[in-house]
């Protein structure tokens, strides 16, 4: 087997990688390590497409692990070790708010549940304040009709990294320990509001 057939079997290997791994970053390292295989098989192998297309390909892999590096960060700092929520960040998508905006009304249909990354959120009807590092909107997924529970408004200007409805329920069924947070979680601000101690919004 000449050099050339080894390197084009080892980036093919890497493609093949890359559909079993189901972490982000695993599988952007991967998919980089295949583009620069390519790249080297097809200069080799003087096929011109192949190189383009990897080269192309490349620095679109690095940005989206660059990106997926920096919200991981954000995330944990912004949990501070109550829970590792990495599983969440491939779903999530983040948002910026100005203070003031409605993030949700009583009654509207649960769609997303957010993590403060930055800034403040006020659940109106208990006068509590959801901080950094906190989820919110959680409880409408679990309510009946999957209707929202209470009014949240931005406090300050919020960054935000939202999932949806499906996801939240995809990671409950692929991860049992996120399910348990989600419970206990629940669980702990049902306590909070039969108690009537508003102002603090467990982790």
């Amino acid at each position: 087997m000449s050099t050339v057939d080894i390197f084009g079997w080892i980036a093919g290997a890497l493609v093949l990688a890359t559909f079993y791994l189901r972490t982000m970053i695993p599988l952007r390292g991967v998919a980089i390590a295949s583009n620069i295989a390519f790249v080297a098989y097809g200069l080799m192998a003087n096929t011109l497409p192949i190189v383009v297309l990897h080269l192309a390909l490349l620095p679109m892999n690095l940005l989206r692990l660059q990106e997926m590096r920096s919200l991981i960060s954000r995330v944990k700092h912004a949990s501070r070790g109550t829970l590792c929520l990495d599983m969440l960040v491939p779903y999530m998508q983040l948002r910026q708010v100005p203070a003031g905006t409605t993030l949700f009304s009583k009654g509207d249909h649960a769609e997303d549940v957010y993590l403060v990354l930055e800034g403040s959120v006020r659940i109106v009807g208990k006068n509590a304040l959801v901080k950094t590092g906190q989820l919110v909107g959680e409880m409408g997924i679990f309510a009946p009709g999957q209707k929202r529970t209470d009014t949240a408004v931005c406090e300050s200007d919020v960054c935000l990294a939202s999932i949806t409805n499906d996801r939240i329920w995809e990671l409950v069924y692929r991860t049992p320990e996120f399910g348990a947070y989600l419970l206990r979680l629940i669980m702990l601000r049902y306590h909070e509001e039969q108690e009537d101690c508003p102002g603090r919004v467990p982790q």
